[in-house]
C-alpha cells in the first residue's frame, strides 16, 4: 500500500508563490512504514508537513511482519527504495550495526535531536565500537512513536476503595488483592503469553537493579539475569500471576486479550504500552471510558523504576543520494517540535518528546495519560541491545512463560534462560561471562 502525494492545498501554495524556495527545491521522498492503530495520525503529520512545505513524504506502508524484510532488502542493495526507513526498537540494533544507517551528522554537520525528544535508553545513539547504545554514540535516527509501558488503573475502582497509586511493587500486589477480594474483577492482568512475556517482564527485572546480560566491552557480555536480583525480579512477577490477583491460565495472556480485560470492566489493573490508551478511551471499544487512569511503573526494592522500550525509530540509509538524505532529515527535524508534537498526540499519535505534560494539552482530561507516559518514557530500557534480540527473547521466553503455569521452579526457568541467551550471544560473537547457577 502506498498513501500520500502532494496535497491540493500544498500545490495551491506553491503556484502562488507563498513557499520558500528552499522548501520547493526539496525532492519527494519515500518512508518504509509499518501498519498500525498510530498510522492514521502519522499520515496527517505527513499531510501537514506537505501543506506547511510543499515538499513531498510518500508512505510505503506494510504489515508489521513484512516490514523488516522490505527494510532489509532496501539498505543492502547498492541503490536503496527508501530515503526513510522506520525501524521497530526490536530490530535496531540489527540496522544500527549492520552499518547501513548514515548517522544524522554525516547528513548535517553538527547535528542534534531537538531538546524535549526522548531517546527511550539513549536508543537513538550507537556505538559501533562497543556494539551497542550509548548516549556518546553516534546519533542514528530520530523517535517517531514512544510506544513505552505504563502501569494502567481504573481510577473508578481506587476512588470507591480508597487506593493509592503504588509505588512499589508490593503495593501494587497490595492493591490488586483489595480489588479482586471486594469486587467481581481480576485485580492485575499480565501480559505472559510466550510471544510477549520477556517484553512485559523487563521492567520488573530493571527495577530490582537486574539485566538480562550486560555489555563490558567490545564483544564481551556478562549474564545478568540468575542472580539475586533476577530471582527477586521473577518472584515479584509471578506474584503478580496468582490467582488471588490474575485471571485464570496468566500464561496465554497476550496483548490483546489484556487490553479486553480492562476494556471490559473485567480487570482494573495492568501494565501495557500507551498506545493501548486510544481503545480504553473509544466508547465503541470500552466500557471503561473515562475511569482509566495511567502511572508510573512501581519500583524496584532499591528504587529504581523501568519500563520497556516499545518504540519506532526512524533512520536514514547510507544508499541513497545526498540531496534526499538532506530532505529526509528536513522532515524529521521539522517533527520533533513541541508545537507539532501537540499536534501529533491530537490526531491520536504517541508524542515523541517529555515535556507536552506541561504544555496546555496536559490539562485536558482526555490527555491525561501525558505525565504518566513521560516519566515512565524517561526511564525506558531496551532489556536487549544487541543484534540477536529477538532470537534471544523467543529463547528465554519458554523458561519464564514454564515459571508463569509451573512447569518450572523460578530457579529452573532463571538458570535455563541464561544459558539459553548466553548461547544466543556467543553464536553472535560475543564471549559471554555466565553466573554460577542458582
Amino acid at each position: 500500500m502506498k498513501t500520500t502525494s502532494r496535497s491540493i492545498a500544498a500545490i495551491l501554495m506553491a503556484l502562488a508563490g507563498a513557499l520558500p524556495a528552499g522548501a520547493r527545491d526539496q525532492p519527494d521522498i519515500t518512508m518504509a512504514i509499518n501498519q498500525s492503530p498510530w498510522l492514521d495520525s502519522f499520515v496527517a503529520m505527513v499531510d501537514l508537513y506537505e501543506q506547511e512545505t510543499g515538499n513531498v513524504v510518500k508512505l510505503d506502508v506494510n504489515p508489521f511482519g513484512g516490514l523488516l524484510e522490505k527494510i532489509r532488502n532496501s539498505v543492502r542493495s547498492a541503490k536503496g527504495s527508501y530515503d526513510l526507513v522506520n525501524v521497530n526498537s526490536l530490530w535496531l540494533s540489527e540496522i544500527y550495526s549492520g552499518g547501513f544507517l548514515a548517522p544524522l551528522t554525516d547528513i548535517r554537520d553538527g547535528y542534534t535531536l531537538q531538546d524535549g525528544i526522548l531517546t527511550y535508553g539513549a536508543t537513538t545513539n550507537w556505538d559501533s565500537a562497543v556494539g551497542s547504545f550509548s548516549p556518546d554514540g553516534a546519533l542514528m535516527g530520530v523517535p517517531v512513536n514512544g510506544n513505552v509501558q505504563v502501569l494502567y488503573y481504573n481510577q473508578s475502582v481506587y476512588d470507591d476503595l480508597g487506593l493509592s497509586v503504588p509505588a512499589t511493587w508490593e503495593e501494587l500486589h497490595s492493591n490488586a488483592k483489595a480489588i479482586a477480594e471486594a469486587t467481581d474483577m481480576y485485580g492485575f492482568v499480565p501480559r505472559a503469553a510466550r510471544d510477549s512475556i520477556v517484553y512485559n517482564f523487563t521492567p520488573y527485572v530493571f527495577s530490582h537493579d537486574a539485566a538480562f546480560f550486560r555489555v563490558t566491552g567490545p564483544g564481551q557480555a556478562e549474564i545478568a539475569l540468575n542472580t539475586a536480583e533476577g530471582l527477586a525480579a521473577l518472584n515479584a512477577y509471578l506474584k503478580m500471576t496468582g490467582p488471588d490477583v490474575a485471571p485464570p491460565n496468566p500464561g496465554a495472556i497476550a496483548q490483546g486479550e489484556l487490553i479486553q480485560l480492562l476494556s471490559t470492566g473485567r480487570a482494573a489493573q495492568a501494565i501495557a504500552v500507551i498506545a493501548a490508551w486510544g481503545a480504553l478511551e473509544n466508547p465503541n471499544e470500552s466500557r471503561v471510558v473515562g475511569q482509566m487512569s495511567a502511572a508510573l511503573i512501581p519500583a524496584g526494592p532499591g528504587g529504581t523504576h523501568a519500563s520497556s522500550a516499545g518504540h519506532w525509530v526512524a533512520g536514514i540509509p547510507k544508499n541513497v543520494p545526498e540531496d534526499r538524505q538532506a530532505a529526509a532529515l528536513a522532515f524529521l527535524d521539522w517533527f520533533q517540535s513541541q508545537e507539532l508534537q501537540v499536534k501529533y498526540v491530537e490526531a491520536g499519535g504517541v508524542p515523541v518528546r517529555g515535556d507536552l505534560a506541561e504544555t496546555a494539552l496536559g490539562a485536558e482530561n482526555a490527555y491525561r495519560f501525558l505525565e504518566a507516559y513521560s516519566a515512565n518514557a524517561g526511564n525506558a530500557v531496551m532489556g536487549l541491545p544487541f543484534a540477536a534480540a529477538a532470537e534471544a527473547s523467543d529463547a528465554m521466553a519458554l523458561h519464564f512463560n514454564r515459571a508463569v503455569i509451573g512447569e518450572e521452579s523460578p530457579e529452573t526457568a532463571l538458570n535455563a534462560a541464561a544459558e539459553a541467551l548466553a548461547g544466543v550471544l556467543e553464536r553472535n560473537g560475543f564471549t559471554v561471562t555466565r553466573q554460577p547457577e542458582l
